[in-house]
């Protein structure tokens, strides 16, 4: 890239990132013999800088016309809580669907999996080798990095004023999430609980808020949802996932058995799933005693497995469809008349809605 007429050198990505040139040469050639914080440090430079490291990327760029060569190469690049992704069936299961259906427009993919702590550094967005980039990654750092070096769209990342150029692709849930819990209270619920996680309070952070928008629908729609029935462990992570998976449903198991709950709201599938699979072993009866509502925005290909729970389900096959679509657009420079492009999720009616054994009269119409 060029500043002040200047192409950036290896010397400024060093001053920014306050390594030597040696250090910043080996790292971005791929040497990981160093501490996870300073090749950090030295990728994010890089990218934010604009610096371009490959004379022969730069020749594929430029080509013979001074104008880009395309390569109908897109990448995905989607947010990876843990380091490792082996065994995440969600992660290779939405890769898959995204491959596939690029292939059917044209494109070749490469998918890029970003781990907060490793920070992002990528030599194909560097090198300016893809066409066009999907950002399914909720991180600033992220589409920093990306947006304005090659065509961008964001996916199911949440509305931030700092990128209002960038067109955005997210899952319309709330419909049906409200229809659900209308449905709910015709059946009779009134006194329900939640579980999610608590989201992070991150100032460079851009998630959909799931977890606001039940709470939201609950009160519109007069349930009763009070906080000590509102299950996020603040020190929820991996590792001790299970655990209190086991002490939420615990805690759940007096509630249901004492009437003080009949319907539990998950903020997602994966603890929906994983509370609904535990008060089945402790007995209970679901949806006698209990009902389950969940949204499902991870699972791209649905089984009969995740067809148990009744949720909002995101449409990946057409959310992947429409970004795809809108980054072909935007390669091609054509004009857009909006920014915002809302796909509708699907109802996917379940077995863990039902009509409740104790019923309540509440004091707030639906």
């Amino acid at each position: 890239m060029m500043k002040n007429g200047k192409r950036i050198t290896i010397r400024e990505v060093a001053e920014k990132s306050g390594v030597s040139t040696a250090t910043v040469s080996r790292v971005l050639n791929g040497e990981l013999n160093f501490p996870e914080a300073t090749r950090k440090k030295i990728w994010t430079a890089a990218h934010l800088l604009g610096y371009e490291p490959s004379i022969q990327a730069r020749r594929l760029r430029i080509g013979v016309d001074s104008e880009r060569l395309p390569t109908n190469l897109i990448m995905y690049i989607f947010n990876l809580p843990q380091g490792n992704p082996i065994g995440d069936r969600y992660t290779a299961d939405s890769a898959q669907m995204f491959d596939w259906l690029a292939s059917q427009r044209g494109y070749y993919t490469a998918n890029y999996r970003y781990f907060q702590q490793e920070g992002f550094h990528c030599p194909l967005i560097l090198d300016r080798l893809v066409d066009g980039a999907v950002i399914g990654s909720p991180h600033q750092e992220v589409i920093e990095c990306v947006a304005g070096k090659v065509p961008t769209v964001l996916l199911n990342v949440g509305f931030c004023t700092l990128f209002p150029e960038i067109p955005r692709i997210s899952a319309a849930t709330e419909p049906v999430l409200r229809d659900l819990m209308l449905q709910a209270r015709e059946l009779g619920h009134v006194k329900a609980a939640l579980i999610g996680s608590v989201r992070p309070i991150e100032k460079h952070y851009f998630a959909l808020d799931y977890i606001s928008l039940i709470h939201r629908l609950a009160d519109e729609t007069g349930f009763e949802l009070k906080k000590e029935h509102c299950y996020q462990p603040q020190d929820l992570r991996p590792a001790n996932n299970e655990q209190r998976m086991d002490e939420i449903a615990a805690a759940l198991l007096s509630e249901i058995r004492s009437g003080k709950v009949t319907l539990v709201f998950g903020e997602d599938y994966t603890y929906a799933k994983s509370i609904y699979s535990r008060l089945l072993r402790m007995g209970v009866r679901i949806p006698e005693e209990v009902s389950i509502v969940t949204v499902n925005s991870h699972v791209p290909v649905p089984t009969e497995e995740t067809r148990i729970l009744t949720s909002a389900v995101h449409d990946w096959k057409q959310l992947y469809v429409t970004a795809i679509e809108v980054l072909k657009d935007l390669i091609a420079k054509k004009e857009f008349s909006c920014r915002e492009f809302m796909i509708p999720a699907i109802l996917c009616p379940g077995n863990t809605l039902g009509r409740p054994i104790v019923q309540w009269k509440s004091k707030v119409k639906p």
